[in-house]
């Protein structure tokens, strides 16, 4: 009995990385292999600390990919993003190959590209209602809506908001914090929740709390709990992963994109840049401000946003005044 468990248990990814290894040393010189064994590292490294546990097969999805090539690009340069996007395509292609996975999820991951390009296009307020109107109208609205409104207003990454824990939330009647504990780099940093994050945490916590759903009811109640549990709960009571989280968001994009209310190429990601597109609308030119709460190494990240959208640009160029047929 032992031998047949022992045969039916799943590889683990550093054995797969192993066995790889041993069947392409005659292909592949010893630098490439130094170079994909660092990428392997990192991402088992990215993934543990998003999900707070090793990666398995299951979890090689284009979703996790896609994620994790967002997160080089916020901290890399092309060049190293591309370095690591290839060696997960080529490992992913040899996992294929080798019947460890049934199809292979990099097989449309793209490169980064080498362009410059405009600011990421933000949703406009409306967008953003229409999103939030769909979270009202799915199976468990308060925590759907909290997710949204926790993303929107504090510009935080999905994988640091599925990470936060019921700890890393501070809040009173008038004012409160969330807390990333890991940050890009493991920096940790805090970001204020205005109003409508509050409101929305308290709504989706006073169940669990067994108050009202009131902020200055709830904040009461919350100084009174220490839970380092997860704060994002399925129906079930178990932790909601970075993969559902993200299932879930794009779930509400598909709908509203389906009615025409927001485009079809919106992501999670697009959350985060409607947050820095607003704050700097609001407040224009504090760069500095905006990396703290993006939680940015270097001030060059951030500047993409005060680079015009590719909608700006075509507005500006059709208003030049040799444009015989501008509007």
């Amino acid at each position: 009995m032992k031998n047949m468990t022992e045969k039916t248990k799943p590889p683990s990814f550093n054995d797969l990385f192993s066995t790889w290894e041993a069947n392409t040393l005659a292909e592949l010189s010893a630098s490439t292999h130094r170079r994909y064994r660092a990428v392997f590292g990192r991402f088992v490294s990215w993934f543990t600390q998003m999900e707070q546990r090793p990666p398995t097969l299951d979890d090689l999805h284009p979703i996790t990919l896609v994620g994790y090539r967002g997160m080089l690009q916020e901290t890399d340069a092309t060049s190293t993003v591309n370095t690591h996007l290839s060696a997960l395509r080529t490992w992913c292609e040899w996992l294929t190959q080798q019947g460890f996975l049934d199809a292979n999820p990099a097989l449309r991951l793209k490169l980064a590209g080498r362009t410059e390009d405009p600011a990421p296009s933000a949703l406009e307020p409306k967008q953003v209602n229409a999103l939030l109107r769909a979270a009202q109208q799915t199976r468990y609205p308060l925590r759907n809506n909290a997710v949204l409104q926790m993303m929107i207003q504090t510009g935080i990454r999905i994988g640091e908001c599925a990470s936060l824990q019921w700890g890393d939330v501070e809040m009173s009647e008038r004012k409160g914090v969330v807390r990333i504990r890991a940050g890009k780099g493991n920096k940790t940093r805090t970001v204020p929740l205005n109003q409508s994050a509050r409101q929305a945490v308290a709504e989706y916590a006073a169940l669990r709390l067994e108050v009202d759903s009131t902020v200055k009811t709830v904040a009461a109640a919350w100084r009174n709990v220490n839970d380092p549990s997860p704060l994002w709960k399925s129906e079930r009571d178990n932790p909601l992963s970075l993969r559902e989280i993200s299932r879930m968001i794009q779930h509400i994009i598909q709908q509203c994109a389906s009615l025409g209310q927001v485009s079809a190429d919106a992501t999670a990601h697009s959350l985060r840049h409607t947050f820095a597109t607003r704050y700097l609308i609001r407040h224009p030119g504090d760069l500095v401000g905006l990396a703290r709460l993006l939680g940015h190494r270097s001030i060059h990240t951030t500047q993409i946003y005060v680079q015009p959208t590719a909608e700006e640009m075509a507005r500006r160029v059709s208003q030049i005044d040799l444009n015989a047929y501008a509007q």
